[in-house]
């Protein structure tokens, strides 16, 4: 039997396996179309500008984070839990679902509108965080929309959305770049996600077509499904928040001791990061769905937990060592004005690998509804770190900015990952 031959057995009988497969597939075109597009951006644009896109991108993003309201892993961990024949549940949570999500963006959104004057002093810059607002709504619908969609374990939808996402953004980010310059940039990124997100939205409307019929509204529990949603995901969305303000705050920092062009080495930086901890991105929401599902069978929880952590570090381990033995090549690839990337690239990617080793361990706590353990991990591991690199950006920003950053990101994953063994191991013991 060929090797070949052996993996389609293997995936074919696991489901695990199956929808792990489906989620790498089609995250794969999307990735790497993101990487090979962010060097030719990069390219096009220079250094001081990347690091200005990086900035705009930055702040988008992770003001669609919070946005989310944390209902991108709630809406995984509920709908997996979901009986397939409960149509009652599962018509309330994927109506509820984005209803909440369209509601809590749009305000982010008109508030980022209004105060992208408060985030820079570029005039150039407010004016294209306040056009390109819209993307923090369709942003943070996507991220809820991926949620719903791993909860039912539609990975197979979800990869082919992904490998159109990946086309568009590799067609309209090079032509786009190429006419427009940094504006051009930010507009790929628009339209790139609208197309996701109606994709999304046709295999959902689909589903909700399908079970419209099944469901009793007489028995509605609409109220009651909205009130667990909100209580779940309420220190869901503080993390995200967390995570997001920090992410942002270091932005500023590095743009304030450093300047743009170490932003730009760090923008970079953060392109070679998402290839390392590509597998275990991808696989987050498969790894939530199936631990969720699997509360009810500890023998089944903790092979899938130690399986799932096994994947993630090995995963990762291979990349980053890629990754960093290249790093000089990766330098020479993005051009002649990113001289000191290669230092940044080797610290990210110990970084990535540590990082790559919580994602289990928050999945495992979240799917157990122990979200407010990991609020805090968070809490200490993002200003953790902002606090580290501030000595650190005031004393050699001028031209280690990135690096410094980088440096205090790894040590802060390096300390919540022996947190996060060390809460799991007093957990079981508890048991």
């Amino acid at each position: 039997m060929s090797i070949v031959t052996k993996l389609k057995t293997i995936i074919n009988g696991n489901q695990i396996a199956r929808d792990s497969s489906w989620a790498v597939i089609g995250s794969a075109v999307s990735k790497c179309a993101a990487m090979v597009v962010s060097i030719i951006i990069a390219r096009l644009l220079g250094v001081e500008e990347f690091g200005e896109y990086g900035m705009v991108k930055t702040t988008l993003f992770y003001i669609a984070v919070f946005s989310t309201f944390g209902l991108g892993s709630t809406a995984t961990r509920y709908m997996a839990q979901c009986n397939s024949e409960d149509h009652l549940s599962i018509y309330n949570l994927i109506r509820n679902s984005i209803s909440i999500t369209l509601i809590t963006s749009t305000v982010m959104a008109v508030l980022l509108f209004t105060c992208a004057h408060l985030i820079t002093d570029e005039p150039h810059l407010i004016s294209i965080l306040r056009y390109t607002s819209l993307i923090v709504i369709f942003n943070a619908i996507n991220t809820t929309q991926l949620g719903l969609l791993s909860g039912l374990k539609l990975f197979k939808a979800i990869a082919i959305n992904n490998t159109i996402a990946g086309v568009a953004t590799f067609i309209f980010g090079i032509v786009l770049t190429f006419y427009f310059g940094l504006v051009g940039a930010v507009m790929s990124l628009f339209i790139t996600i609208f197309l996701q997100c109606i994709c999304n939205q046709i295999v959902l409307a689909r589903h909700l077509r399908a079970i419209r019929g099944k469901v009793d509204s007489s028995k509605s529990t609409q109220s009651s499904t909205i009130k667990h949603l909100f209580k779940f995901s309420l220190p869901i969305a503080m993390q995200e928040c967390v995570y997001a303000s920090a992410s942002w705050i270091r932005v500023m920092m590095i743009t304030s001791f450093a300047g743009y062009d170490e932003l730009g080495l760090y923008t970079a930086t953060n392109q070679c990061h998402l290839i390392i901890i590509f597998i275990p991105s991808v696989l987050r929401n498969v790894i939530l769905s199936h631990l969720s599902s699997s509360l009810n069978n500890s023998t089944l929880h903790k092979r899938t937990f130690k399986t799932m952590l096994r994947i993630n570090l090995y995963s990762t381990l291979l990349p980053a060592t890629g990754i960093a033995l290249l790093s000089p090549v990766i330098e020479m690839v993005y051009g002649d004005s990113f001289v000191g990337l290669a230092p940044v690239v080797i610290v990210a990617a110990i970084s990535s690998v540590f990082e790559s080793i919580c994602d289990t361990y928050i999945q495992e706590f979240i799917s157990r509804g122990r979200n407010w353990i990991i609020l805090a991990g968070h809490i200490l591991r993002n200003f953790g770190s902002l606090l580290i690199a501030l000595p650190l950006l005031m004393s050699f920003g001028n031209n280690r900015g990135a690096l410094m950053a980088y440096g205090a990101i790894m040590v802060a994953q390096i300390l919540y990952s022996l947190m996060l063994h060390i809460l799991y191991k007093r957990t079981k013991q508890a048991k």
